[in-house]
């Protein structure tokens, strides 16, 4: 869940970034909102699926539209994730806000870019689009935090319905994943047996 500037902030820069026609979602706090699990936070992610020369395009389009890149050179590389974060003061705001565009990782982020969808976010007055709870799964456990784990464990409980388990499965074996998903399955569903890959 997040305030009406940070809401605000994220439909500006979805606005700057959609002319680019690049596949884009909202990752991240905001995301979670729309599959079930309000939780508050101050900064708003969208992962971008970007070819390496263009990612200039992405960089020009914030800057013009009056975000400021936080660092210099502007894209960071954290383990396998690029990312270029950004400040934003909303109009008649009085403090910045930080959207976070993360460059997608071929492979598994890029295929849950392609399987993104309408959904509505919360106090959001504009449509975006939005990762599907399996593959925000999948971020949160590769991200690793505690506080991913915890997100990750009321994703799964909460939407469970709209899983996809073969997918999630094949991508939790995939990445090496397979102890701290078996952790969160034993959060959501203490009494259920762990799935297996069918």
């Amino acid at each position: 869940m997040g305030s009406n500037a940070l809401l605000s902030m994220l439909r500006h820069g979805w606005l700057a970034l959609d002319p680019l026609n690049m596949p884009m979602a909202v990752v991240g706090g905001l995301a979670l909102s729309a599959w079930n699990h309000a939780r508050y936070t101050r900064d708003a992610d969208l992962l971008i699926g970007v070819d390496e020369p263009r990612i200039d395009e992405i960089l020009v389009a914030l800057t013009s539209a009056g975000f400021d890149a936080r660092h210099s050179p502007p894209v960071l590389q954290i383990d396998q994730q690029k990312i270029v974060q950004w400040k934003f003061v909303p109009p008649g705001g009085n403090y910045p806000f930080q959207l976070d565009v993360l460059l997608a990782i071929p492979g598994y982020q890029d295929d849950a870019l392609a399987r993104r969808v309408n959904q509505r976010i919360p106090g959001l007055d504009h449509p975006v689009q939005v990762l599907r709870p399996d593959d925000l799964i999948l971020m949160k456990l590769a991200a690793g935090r505690i506080i991913d784990r915890a997100d990750a464990a009321m994703l799964l409980r909460e939407n469970r319905d709209d899983i996809e388990m073969n997918y999630l499965l094949g991508w939790i074996k995939g990445l090496g994943l397979d102890g701290p998903f078996a952790e969160i399955w034993r959060d959501a569903f203490p009494d259920q047996a762990l799935p297996e890959l069918s």
